[in-house]
């Protein structure tokens, strides 16, 4: 299956006429998540740093378990993914390619969390998230499955992305049915402005979206002027 087809499926699945704001989005596809991938918990997570992360969404009954200790003992494949930009997929947490996390390890599978995978939201050169998935029992994701939990990640992604769009305007719905090169111009926008003001990625997603509303335009088309270097921040 094409990655637009697999997009446009779990779209689909997800939003609803009243799809209106990018948190509910969240919640339906980490439901979708649960569900769909026979997973215990799922939950997307926002960071612009180890030391600041907060839950966006989640479902199930270990979505906020395994976060929760990451953050509170400061390791984890979560923290990981977000600086390296790199899924980390752990489907044995008692195997040898945990112990570089041993607090985590031993924490999460007391709690009953035997595999998790986490997979980063990336924007330009950074990140702004993951997607967190995990499972009472070991076991790799299929195939299939992991090709959708990465799409999912990618539609949480520009979920966020797309956050400044209030009441009165386009549905999140159909700003994500936006075609692929109209996305990639907002992340290379993003990644451009975290260079200019030597900034988290989270930061400069924050001055997009500013931009955007003082201006009354959207963000894309502000992305646009950062791209062809006719809007810098740093002025």
């Amino acid at each position: 299956m094409r990655e637009d087809e697999r997009r446009a499926r779990i779209m689909a699945a997800v939003t609803e006429p009243d799809t209106a704001e990018p948190g509910e989005l969240a919640r339906r596809l980490c439901r979708y998540a649960v569900d769909e991938m026979a997973l215990s918990g799922c939950a997307l997570v926002l960071m612009s740093g180890a030391e600041s992360a907060g839950v966006l969404a989640g479902a199930g009954r270990h979505a906020s378990t395994v976060t929760g200790l990451q953050m509170e003992l400061g390791e984890g494949p979560c923290l990981q993914a977000h600086a390296s930009g790199i899924p980390v997929l752990l489907p044995d947490l008692t195997a040898e390619s945990a112990n570089r996390w041993p607090a985590f390890a031993a924490a999460a599978l007391a709690a009953g969390v035997h595999a998790e995978f986490s997979l980063p939201l990336t924007v330009g050169p950074g990140g702004i998230g993951t997607l967190d998935l995990c499972r009472d029992r070991p076991g790799m994701l299929s195939e299939e499955h992991l090709a959708d939990a990465l799409v999912a990640a990618d539609i949480a992604r520009d979920a966020v992305l797309y956050q400044p769009y209030g009441a009165g305007g386009p549905g999140v719905a159909e700003l994500l049915d936006t075609a692929g090169t109209d996305r990639l111009v907002i992340h290379q926008a993003t990644g451009m402005i975290a260079a200019q003001l030597d900034d988290t990625i989270a930061n400069a997603l924050a001055r997009l979206r500013a931009a955007a509303f003082a201006s009354e335009r959207s963000m894309h088309d502000i992305a646009q002027d950062v791209v062809q270097r006719r809007v810098r921040f740093d002025d």
